[in-house]
């Protein structure tokens, strides 16, 4: 299982990809979703489904895509490599970091390759690796509560309950609302056979 733990006045170095057997992408090592901000609806929507949760403490409106079905790999790993790597989410091209609400950088101390290698990736909440660096860090909290409000506003009645995996309950939108990004999470939903099928 993932843990994430913040990188504040703390060192991480790290190994190689190549070196590991991707347990990052598998749905039996915890990957299952990430939250997303509204400005990745238009990239993610092509490959993965848009779905809503809501918040545990709040009941907030979270946009979240569907890595896995929990169960197996994503999709589009063959052979412990990416099929659309130029293409992969943030969430996959900023891991075994993550950004946070309170703007401090966490990273999966579970990932095998933390603390591989030589080379910082991260020193005191800055990446060091220039390959790791994204503009999902910048403003992080800023952006996020921009997304909060986009979706807050939407009445909860209209969204309907699509499966619960692991314990977390996963929403569809059923309203009469038509912003573009509840239209991207139209679109992403024929990627639901892709997890389940």
């Amino acid at each position: 299982m993932k843990d994430f733990i913040s990188t504040k006045n703390l060192n991480f170095t790290f190994g190689n990809c190549k070196d590991c057997d991707a347990n990052c992408c598998h749905g039996i090592y915890g990957t299952l979703f990430s939250q997303i901000l509204k400005e990745e609806f238009v990239h993610v929507y092509k490959n993965f489904p848009i779905l809503f949760i809501f918040g545990k403490e709040l009941n907030f409106i979270k946009p979240v895509i569907l890595l896995t079905n929990g169960i197996d790999k994503c999709p589009y790993l063959n052979d412990y490599k990416c099929s659309i790597y130029e293409n992969r989410p943030t969430v996959c091209r900023t891991y075994p970091l993550s950004p946070n609400i309170d703007n401090i950088i966490y990273i999966d101390s579970s990932c095998p390759q933390v603390n591989k290698g030589k080379d910082f990736l991260i020193q005191n909440n800055e990446i060091k690796k220039d390959s790791f660096k994204n503009l999902v860090f910048e403003e992080y909290q800023d952006k996020y509560i921009q997304t909060h409000f986009e979706f807050n506003t939407l009445n909860k009645k209209d969204f309907k309950l699509l499966f619960n995996i692991n314990n977390t309950s996963f929403f569809v939108y059923k309203g009469e609302e038509d912003s573009s990004y509840l239209q991207f999470h139209k679109k992403s939903l024929k990627n639901l056979d892709k997890l389940f099928y």
